[in-house]
């Protein structure tokens, strides 16, 4: 951790941080090296590290990202801090809210919805889309010009897959609008396509058989506490460039204590597996 890397300054990685409500995923990602966290709803009041406001609306959303860009040009936001976007489900709800806004009869008509607004036909999809776009490329200039960690917390939710190679399958999936239509994305799509590491927060389960003549099974915790998946199965989306694989154990964080040995758990392993080329520890109350 007193290793001095040259050459070109790292880029900000851009990182997901998926799970089921409760499973400490923003706690996690607040832990991250000089991170500033972005509330868009409610459930992070207690996590003891610097926070905006909740911001609400996309104008909000993006008006931020103006002064947070201003901000990074000037140097005044240290290269290697972090961004936490809490989480990326709300800031699809805001941007769905302000394209159907943005539509000339959503005050003339009631029930204007993202099926009707635009034109109909699902158009107010593709203008959400384009919004999301252009938050992306905010993210992305912080992230490669400024050198600041994008990271994103995300909702996830029990989804079909109809996989041309296996048939079909229940997997957890981000809560995300994804067309599924074989031939258009949303913003699901983007979202893991734009990704560095997507990983996914659980505590692994197993499941007991019922006893015989019994109908139900019953899902028991392994006692493994809390890991990080970070390569994809079956069972949930998950992805790297870094050549990760498996799980990742995140050790549980003390109430009221910033998760710095969470986090640095994904920082060992991602420094392990580039041979130290890419750099996300959280030196913080540590002998680095």
């Amino acid at each position: 951790m007193n290793q001095v890397t040259t050459g070109s300054p790292q880029a900000g990685q851009r990182i997901v941080i998926a799970g089921v409500e409760k499973t400490g995923k923003t706690t996690l990602s607040s832990a991250a090296p000089g991170a500033l966290l972005v509330p868009l709803e409610q459930g992070s009041a207690a996590i003891p590290v610097p926070k905006t406001p909740m911001l609400e609306t996309y104008e909000q959303i993006m008006a931020f990202c103006e002064e947070v860009r201003a901000a990074a040009i000037a140097g005044r936001i240290p290269r290697g801090s972090s961004i936490v976007w809490d989480s990326g489900t709300a800031l699809e709800r805001a941007i769905e809210s302000y394209t159907l806004r943005c539509d000339p009869d959503f005050a003339k008509k009631k029930g204007v919805t993202m099926i009707s607004a635009h034109g109909g036909y699902g158009k107010a999809y593709e203008v959400a889309r384009q919004n999301f776009d252009a938050w992306l490329r905010f993210q992305d200039e912080l992230a490669f010009n400024g050198g600041i960690n994008i990271i994103i917390t995300c909702h996830v939710f029990a989804s079909r897959v109809v996989d041309p190679a296996h048939g079909e399958y229940d997997t957890w999936d981000l809560l995300l609008h994804s067309p599924k239509n074989n031939k258009t994305y949303g913003i699901r799509e983007y979202l893991t396509q734009w990704a560095d590491l997507i990983g996914f927060m659980h505590e692994p389960m197993f499941v007991m058989k019922a006893a015989e003549g019994g109908n139900l099974n019953q899902a028991m915790t392994k006692n493994e506490g809390r890991v990080l998946a970070v390569d994809r199965t079956p069972a949930w989306i998950a992805g790297n460039r870094y050549g990760l694989s498996g799980t990742i154990k995140i050790p549980a964080p003390q109430p009221g204590i910033i998760a710095v040995d969470s986090w640095n758990a994904i920082a060992h392993n991602v420094w392990e597996a580039t041979g130290g080329r890419i750099d996300i520890w959280n030196r913080s109350n540590t002998n680095g």
